[in-house]
């Protein structure tokens, strides 16, 4: 008797379970924006993830499908056509394992019922690589920064003693030039800053540092910058970058760093190589940039 409710009840079950589809993304890349810039080195990017959405006519609601590294292949579990199926371009915030936030300043891809959206059990609807680009001013408020160490240039924007490297295409992340920081055996540490005083006045905003790094010695990132009116200033302390053999995109978040110095609507940034082992090295720099946003979804 309890065998046969047991199978009643597992037949009752399956009879409900709606078969998967799946959904199979090769990727998502960025586009230029050259009312932005014309300069390449703006558009490097490292989209490691996406959020997937969708919207189906029988649903009151939009089905949120998850978060997956790219590429991926996942199921859904529906099978007809959808009214919209929108995919987040995310990427791994650095400093922190594991976070995988939508990155606000790019475009979400929406794809519609005019597109192929159709989810058939068993199949597999392909999505290929997609296409973002950075939102426009106003929605990306303000760049406050772009460092591309490119000609022409009357100087750079982060100062000595880091180099600028100007015709070296073959060890540049991007077009022909980068930044250099060079330390002795003798140097303990060696510093430099940013010229500029950011100016961010709205606490709401979203606050990132991007840039492309290759080093053979750590490189901590400070926020400078007096937590009140008349307070001496404070530096605080964003991440280090440990040593990276190759050229890498970093995202580097520094809300949390402003809340803590009580989000001052001017700051500095700074920089600081430390010679670990004590035999010097060298810490090359390319397309800095200095981004707010108010787009948080």
């Amino acid at each position: 008797m309890l065998l046969a409710l047991v199978l009643l009840s597992a037949c009752s079950k399956s009879s409900d379970f709606t078969p998967p589809a799946f959904l199979h993304l090769d990727g998502i890349t960025l586009t230029k924006t050259p009312s932005i810039t014309t300069d390449d080195g703006f558009f490097v990017h490292q989209i490691s993830a996406a959020y997937v959405v969708a919207h189906y006519p029988d649903r009151s609601r939009v089905d949120t499908v998850g978060i997956f590294r790219l590429p991926f292949t996942v199921p859904v579990l529906y099978n007809g056509k959808a009214d919209y199926i929108a995919v987040y371009p995310a990427v791994e915030m650095s400093g922190i394992s594991g976070a995988l936030p939508y990155y606000t300043y790019y475009f979400p891809v929406t794809l519609t019922a005019a597109d192929s959206t159709t989810l058939s059990t068993g199949d597999t609807l392909y999505l290929g690589t997609l296409t973002t680009a950075y939102r426009p001013y106003p929605q990306i408020d303000t760049i406050q920064l772009f460092e591309p160490f490119e000609r022409p240039a009357e100087h750079i924007r982060l100062q000595p003693p880091l180099e600028w490297i100007p015709d070296d295409p073959t060890n540049a992340c991007t077009g022909n030039g980068y930044g250099r920081l060079t330390l002795s055996a003798s140097d303990v540490t060696l510093s430099f800053d940013a010229e500029d005083m950011f100016v961010v006045s709205n606490p709401d905003r979203i606050l990132y540092l991007e840039l492309d790094i290759k080093s053979t010695l750590p490189l901590s990132v400070y926020m400078r910058a007096s937590s009140r009116q008349g307070a001496a200033e404070d530096r605080l302390s964003v991440m280090t970058i440990n040593p990276i053999d190759h050229w890498q995109h970093l995202y580097i978040n520094l809300g949390r760093t402003w809340a803590y110095l009580n989000h001052p609507s001017t700051f500095h940034i700074s920089f600081t190589a430390v010679n670990e082992n004590g035999t010097g090295g060298t810490v090359d720099l390319d397309n800095v940039k200095l981004l707010t946003t108010n787009i948080t979804l």
